[in-house]
């Protein structure tokens, strides 16, 4: 495992005289490396056991009034109990885990790919520069230790809208890339508005600045980042879910279970009265009570028309959870709705909405810091078009229609180049010595049903 190290690969310093000599020599160092246009080398975040250990559970007996505390020390620049309120709530609520692994994968799970810039210059300009650019980042990609990792960690940006992750140079090259603990995250705003890393020997935190650090706030702001974050929409509706089952729980508990009732004589002794209290608790766990025979009580239970209270604030929490995370409801719970596969279907166009502005934000920031420096570094002081980092979506090809386009094409004379085509019917081109598939006297007469010459002999 790595040992920390100053940002600028000192050495860890532990007296207050030292971290003052460090911090004089990593100004003075970072002065230098901005004169040579140098990355800082070596790794900034490293497991501490003094800044990393164990956090104490905030969520247990959270009330409204700590809720609203915590969400708003987040916006005045405390980022890490804020973050990790929001990621209890992922751990200990199934329905918000699954919506936002939803939300996520539909991101994550697509392939990505590196588009040269070359693609949208216009004709004559010279595309070689361009694209030997995308050729490099490809490349450094491929070999890149940790990105398909750190690329999931920047997608818990959706949500709280904040995720960081530290990119580890050496000789101007990219070696590595890995997440940074939402722990280490925090703003100092009176000073600034940028995030900043805490470190051993920088308490107040670094700056979490390009080209060592990635940034992503998926909704960019002034200020925290957390002030506009889907997060905080969803605390509220967690802590009413939670409050509402604790209380269901509870509920369930006191009229669920029989209530055994033992009546004593009014003069009864309090002996015979601590016997009778004895023999009720030893007879199992269900509730149990005890009164004189002259003593009368009843359980009054609230109810509504057709649902229970409490079961009707689960669903509505869950119903909300879902429009704010998926755009929609029908796409996870579409039980009991007339037509719910075609409202699924259309919901679900919703939801590709919502991912392609994930996609565009992923894109900027991985554009603007990291392949941006990992050209500047490889190509100092060149105009340099950058290329673009892009998921690629998935189509949906409806093959029939694509061979009666094929056809109508050919019809028309229109030449359509033979990779394209089979491309377009998902049926790969034959190799040499290949056995293949003679056209039928069907399809041939569709296809030169529009040529009458082709259909001479």
């Amino acid at each position: 495992m790595p040992q920390e190290i100053g940002h600028n690969g000192g050495p860890l310093c532990h007296t207050e005289a030292e971290m003052r000599l460090q911090q004089m020599a990593n100004r003075a160092m970072d002065a230098l490396n901005a004169l040579r246009g140098r990355p800082p080398e070596g790794r900034v975040y490293a497991w501490n056991s003094a800044l990393d250990s164990l956090r104490s559970t905030l969520t247990p007996r959270l009330t409204f009034a700590q809720l609203a505390g915590l969400i708003q020390s987040g916006k005045d620049g405390d980022l890490a109990g804020t973050l990790a309120l929001y990621e209890e709530m992922e751990q200990r609520d199934l329905r918000l885990r699954s919506v936002a692994n939803t939300r996520r994968l539909a991101l994550t799970r697509l392939e990505y790919e590196i588009v040269s810039a070359s693609e949208s210059m216009q004709e004559g300009a010279d595309k070689t520069l361009a694209d030997d650019a995308a050729a490099y980042v490809r490349e450094a990609f491929q070999g890149l230790d940790g990105l398909d990792t750190t690329l999931k960690h920047l997608a818990t940006a959706i949500g709280p809208n904040l995720a960081v992750a530290e990119i580890e140079w050496e000789n101007y090259e990219p070696i590595a890339v890995f997440p940074v603990p939402s722990d280490r995250l925090t703003m100092n705003l009176s000073q600034s508005n940028e995030v900043r890393i805490v470190t051993q020997e920088q308490r107040m935190g670094i700056p979490a600045a390009t080209p060592k650090f990635v940034v992503h706030i998926p909704d960019s702001v002034s200020g925290s980042p957390l002030a506009k974050s889907l997060s905080e929409a969803q605390a509220w509706i967690w802590l009413m879910k939670k409050l509402a089952l604790a209380d269901w729980a509870i509920f369930c508990e006191i009229f669920g279970m029989p209530v055994r009732i033992g009546k004593y004589r009014p003069s009864a002794t309090v002996e015979e009265k601590k016997t009778l209290a004895d023999m009720l608790k030893n007879i199992g766990t269900s509730a149990w009570a005890m009164v004189s025979e002259g003593t009368a009580f009843e359980f009054a239970e609230s109810t509504q028309r057709g649902i229970a209270p409490y079961e009707a604030l689960l669903n509505f929490c869950n119903r909300e959870t879902a429009v704010g995370w998926l755009g929609g409801n029908l796409t996870t719970e579409s039980t009991g709705v007339t037509g719910g596969l075609a409202a699924a279907v259309v919901q679900d166009a919703v939801r590709d909405d919502i991912r392609d502005d994930d996609i565009k934000n992923e894109s900027a920031t991985v554009g603007k810091q990291l392949i941006a420096p990992v050209v500047a570094f490889k190509y100092p002081g060149r105009d340099v078009a950058l290329p673009t980092f892009r998921r690629v979506k998935p189509e949906i090809v409806d093959r029939q229609k694509e061979a009666l386009l094929l056809r109508a094409a050919q019809g028309a004379g229109v030449q359509v180049p033979k990779a394209w085509a089979y491309k377009r019917l998902g049926i790969p081109e034959p190799q040499e010595g290949d056995d293949v598939l003679e056209p039928t006297d069907a399809f041939i007469a569709g296809v030169t049903e529009g040529n009458p010459e082709e259909a001479a002999p």
